[in-house]
């Protein structure tokens, strides 16, 4: 049971860490930090789950990579949101 637990939150964690890393990487060069990379990361998987529908490209069962350029893709352009209407750039 507890096998099953920890496996249904460290890999989202984990995932949600590097995700909102790359993202980060890709628009200013450096990471946030941990906390902010995880909350970019999560935020942006399901950003990129949105623009996935919006092209009809079904991610469930597509594979790792396909899911997590599209989730990078999803970071992003919350990353770039968050520039924007915060006006750093």
């Amino acid at each position: 049971m507890f096998d099953h637990i920890s496996q249904f939150t460290t890999w989202p964690i984990l995932t949600g860490i590097v995700i909102g890393y790359i993202a980060n990487r890709i628009m200013s060069g450096e990471g946030k930090g941990c906390c902010m990379n995880l909350f970019i990361g999560v935020v942006g998987s399901y950003v990129g789950a949105f623009i996935g529908s919006l092209f009809n490209v079904n991610l469930a069962g597509a594979g790792y990579f396909k899911n997590l350029v599209f989730c990078v893709i999803g970071s992003v352009t919350v990353l770039w949101l968050w520039d924007k209407l915060s006006g750093k750039k």
